[in-house]
């Protein structure tokens, strides 16, 4: 990384430090947003941010009377996540049943995720954009952002029995053939939405600044996340990326631009950018969606392998690969938006790499616990599979070399 890269690093993480500072120092003044659970789970507390941050203004206000928390796990790596019931009066305009997420305390991880913008791409999202998708994704009630923190009030999916939600084990196992089919449909749906929108009607959905790639604050800093993640990670799983692929890595770190290039030119569709089994859900005889605090625009194949290679067992997806891909591009057909196969085999050997980029950042940089470290280090050999049995090092070779110089 050049001097002036890092400089601007600097800048980057000095900005967010100095917002969680503001953000506390704005406690004792009662100006910031309250974010630690025992605060927000009081009556008054939640009240107050649902009602200055509602979606749903022309509900009324609410008036929260009492509050319990319930002793319902919701694992998260960088969310500290409440089901909460709530009595309201005079009467109610929620229901009893509500799923909050708020930033998690540790200062280090609001720093991490106020520097990355996931959270604030994620309540955007609900505020701005999930309203006008062709699938289901969790009813929000408000949700807000300011300086360092955020909170989303949404609908609490495990009271709603139309809905099943997937579980790490669900994901370790794997699921059937028919749910994976049932979810590309999903993908198909969603990536046909806005397809081939202009640049200015995409920014008027999700503007670029939110864009973890391409914005000019995120395209710095997930450069420089992909290159230091790699050492830290094989130091955590010693010999599970072999030689080629760790050469393989390096040259696409080297060759960043290029990819970036290839991966977001042409017709764009939104994705949900965090695509694996545990961010669906049934929803009777649809699929549904949550967890949106990586979604961009891209192409939709990208969703797809991460889907892929993340949720199924490597031995079940080799065999299956090739007719999952080919099945994707019928339904994108099916709905409108008809691409070609082939192009869409090839970029999915080229996003092979974009997985396995994900969890070597997760691992390297992540301080998850027993169960999610167990299957992280079982995305990584599925990762690891995927990018040797497409040869997706045979893909990058003939891609640099056809590059302009």
């Amino acid at each position: 990384m050049g001097l002036l890269d890092t400089v601007r690093m600097f800048v980057i993480a000095a900005r967010e430090w100095g917002r969680l500072i503001a953000d506390a120092l704005g406690d004792a003044a009662g100006r910031s947003m309250p974010f630690r659970a025992d605060d927000v789970a009081q009556p008054e507390v939640l009240s107050r941010l649902i009602n200055t941050w509602s979606l749903r203004p022309g509900n009324g206000p609410v008036q929260i009377s009492s509050v319990q928390r319930q002793d319902i796990p919701s694992v998260s790596s960088n969310c500290h996540n409440l089901v909460l019931t709530v009595e309201q009066a005079p009467g109610p305009v929620l229901p009893r049943s509500l799923f909050v997420k708020l930033p998690m305390e540790s200062m280090v991880t609001r720093w991490f995720f106020s520097v990355i913008n996931s959270w604030r791409l994620e309540s955007h999202f609900f505020r701005y954009v999930a309203r006008d998708l062709p699938l289901r994704t969790p009813v929000t009630y408000a949700t807000g952002w300011q300086g360092s923190r955020f909170f989303l009030v949404q609908e609490n999916l495990h009271d709603d029995p139309a809905v099943e939600l997937f579980t790490n084990p669900d994901m370790m196992q794997g699921p059937s053939l028919v749910l994976v089919r049932r979810c590309l449909d999903t993908f198909a749906k969603l990536h046909a939405c806005h397809y081939g929108m202009d640049a200015a009607a995409r920014e008027s959905i999700l503007p670029l600044d939110y864009h973890p790639f391409l914005s000019p604050a995120m395209g710095l800093v997930s450069r420089s996340l992909n290159r230091l993640a790699l050492k830290p990670c094989m130091k955590k799983h010693p010999g599970e990326i072999p030689a080629d692929m760790v050469d393989a890595y390096q040259l696409s770190v080297r060759n960043w631009d290029a990819l970036l290039e290839f991966w977001f030119s042409g017709p764009l569709s939104l994705l949900h950018g965090d695509s694996h089994l545990g961010n669906f859900f049934v929803s009777g005889n649809e699929m549904g969606m949550l967890d949106w605090q990586a979604t961009h625009w891209g192409k939709g194949i990208r969703d797809v392998q991460y889907f892929l290679i993340d949720s199924l067992p490597a031995d079940t997806l080799a065999a299956h690969e090739r007719e999952l891909v080919a099945y994707y591009v019928e339904q994108r057909g099916h709905h409108g938006t008809a691409i070609d196969p082939e192009q869409t085999w090839q970029e999915y050997r080229s996003f092979t790499f974009h997985t396995l980029m994900t969890i070597v950042v997760a691992i390297g940089f992540g301080a998850l616990n027993e169960e999610q470290d167990a299957l992280m280090a079982q995305i990584l050999q599925r990762s690891v599979a995927a990018v040797q049995r497409v040869d997706y090092a045979g893909w990058l070779r003939e891609f640099l070399d056809e590059c302009p110089i």
